[in-house]
């Protein structure tokens, strides 16, 4: 089964409903937009049993992280992200070559309005308090924590693992 969507474009439809809201809360910065992602394939795949995005969610010291995503906003570091976009790497052709970089296309809206659920539950943190919360017994990024005990590598956190916890903790609900 393919991934409704991508993380670059899951981190562009973040951006685009930031700026649609009015309300005063802390601005995306690497580490919000990071935590955000981590929070919305998480709950998709407790709710929906599949990723919602196929790229990797690896435990990185300060939580998790979208490696791609990270490497193309890390120059904003604590500041705000403001006047760009996630990019991605499609086919575009047959050729061994046939490769372009641009903008992901747009969210369909039965994930925008998941991701919208999402911006409200979260939008009032900012990245420090995502992920400190992301670093609680029983998290996903802890349970790899403590079984690698270095994340220096910056292991993969199985998708397994992610919608198990997060599965339980709609059941505890």
């Amino acid at each position: 089964m393919t991934a409704p969507t991508t993380a670059a474009a899951v981190a562009n439809a973040f951006l685009d409903i930031q700026e649609c809201d009015s309300d005063q809360f802390p601005r995306i910065d690497q580490m919000k937009l990071q935590k955000l992602l981590y929070y919305a394939h998480a709950w998709w795949l407790a709710h929906k049993g599949e990723e919602l995005f196929s790229e990797d969610i690896e435990a990185w010291p300060w939580g998790p992280v979208v490696r791609d995503i990270y490497g193309q906003f890390r120059d904003f570091g604590r500041r705000p992200i403001s006047g760009k976009r996630a990019t991605e790497l499609r086919k575009i052709g047959d050729g061994f070559l046939d490769f372009q970089i641009g903008e992901p296309s747009a969210v369909e809206d039965e994930v925008k309005e998941f991701l919208q659920s999402i911006w409200n539950a979260h939008k009032n943190f900012t990245g420090i308090q995502l992920s400190n919360s992301t670093h609680m017994p029983g998290e996903p990024w802890t349970i790899m924590r403590d079984q690698f005990e270095s994340l220096d590598n910056k292991p993969r956190i199985p998708n397994e693992l992610i919608r198990d916890v997060y599965r339980s903790k709609i059941s505890a609900a």
